[in-house]
């Protein structure tokens, strides 16, 4: 294969993303874009705050706290429903690792002290990989064990990221000691429960169980965000960055 032959794959493939096949549940892609638009805006109020653009209490309150908590569990519930919808969740897994691959270089280059070494990509990709390997398994469970399982799970994990453990070497499960740093961090313990109930909930619109309406819900311009989601994560940042820093300098 030549290099030309290479671009045009990826730029057929790249289209292919913007257009959305004939068989896509649209409302998927729109909540995922919905969701890449809040985590733009809210990463954009963070660099606010810290080019000193606003103070303390307009960022560390209950409401953002929040916000946050429910754009990181939407981003993992809908990694977990396109895994019942992926015809290769291997090749998917290993995309996104390589992506995470990225974050943590280019932290690390442009900040030691704020690597990220387990961020929110770090995690799913692990979790795809998890389920390409043993998804299976869980399919075969009867199917009102799962969303048990998962729920109780995740609250009974929930805290163990928010402690300090006198463990060594246990942080991809969420055990992480008071040596352990990552600007990012989203540990296999409580998100692995919510990624799987993701799957289940995948099965579940998969075989067409919700009500009719649902499939036919449309927003092209969220659409195409959450079919680039991994694209603009990946240069959401300094874009973020670069419109603080323009915004600082004009005022």
């Amino acid at each position: 294969m030549t290099v030309r032959d290479g671009v045009r794959r990826l730029k057929e493939r790249f289209l292919g993303k913007l257009r959305g096949g004939p068989g896509r549940i649209r409302f998927l892609d729109a909540l995922r874009g919905g969701a890449v638009a809040a985590m733009v805006c809210y990463h954009l109020w963070v660099d606010f705050y810290t080019q000193g653009l606003i103070g303390r209490t307009w960022l560390y309150n209950p409401w953002l706290d929040a916000l946050q908590k429910v754009i990181a569990c939407t981003f993992i519930v809908l990694c977990g429903v396109s895994c019942r919808f992926s015809r290769n969740n291997l090749r998917r897994g290993l995309e996104i690792l390589a992506a995470a691959g990225v974050v943590t270089l280019v932290s690390w280059l442009f900040s030691p002290e704020l690597i990220i070494v387990y961020g929110v990509l770090h995690f799913l990709a692990t979790a795809v990989l998890l389920y390409a390997l043993a998804g299976k398994l869980a399919e075969k469970l009867p199917v009102f064990v799962l969303p048990v399982l998962c729920l109780a799970g995740t609250v009974l994990t929930w805290r163990i990221p928010q402690q300090v453990w006198d463990v060594n070497g246990l942080w991809i499960f969420g055990f992480r000691n008071e040596t352990f740093r990552s600007a990012d961090y989203f540990p296999l313990l409580p998100n692995l429960f919510i990624f799987l109930f993701g799957t289940w909930l995948g099965g579940f619109l998969a075989a067409r169980r919700g009500p009719e309406r649902l499939y036919r819900l449309s927003c092209p311009p969220l659409e195409v965000l959450g079919r680039l989601a991994i694209w603009i994560y990946l240069i959401h940042q300094p874009l973020c960055m670069g419109v603080t820093l323009l915004i600082k300098a004009l005022i």
